[in-house]
């Protein structure tokens, strides 16, 4: 999203949105109907969250597939695959993301469990 989205429309605002990710964002097309000024806050988030400088463009889209997969959005981390390509992610690059964002997210079934785990390790 452009920094200068801030003057943008809900109109405006869907139409860049498509032209982000190649189609429509239909949960933003249905929000624009029901309450327009959700899209307009969902954009200021995501223009807040792209504004820092430390981390690289591909590299925050390749963050958001991760975190889109791992929440086990299917039509957010589609969105999020064809923005990383368009930040100039490869395949290589995004199927990396999705296996570190399995593993971490398969191993805080551990952290999860680790009250019943010290229950279990104190009956020893």
């Amino acid at each position: 999203m452009s920094k200068d989205m801030g003057n943008l429309n809900v109109e405006e605002l869907l139409a860049k949105m498509a032209q982000e990710t190649g189609s429509e964002p239909k949960p933003m097309k249905y929000l624009a109907q029901l309450r327009p000024e959700m899209v307009l806050e969902h954009a200021r988030s995501k223009q807040f969250a792209a504004s820092g400088q430390a981390i690289p463009e591909k590299y925050k889209a390749l963050i958001s597939f991760a975190v889109a997969a791992a929440l086990g959005s299917e039509s957010c981390t589609l969105t999020q695959a064809k923005i990383a390509r368009r930040k100039g992610a490869t395949a290589e690059e995004i199927i990396e993301a999705l296996i570190t964002a399995r593993f971490t997210t398969s191993s805080t079934i551990f952290s999860t469990a680790v009250n019943a785990l010290e229950m279990l390790a104190g009956e020893k």
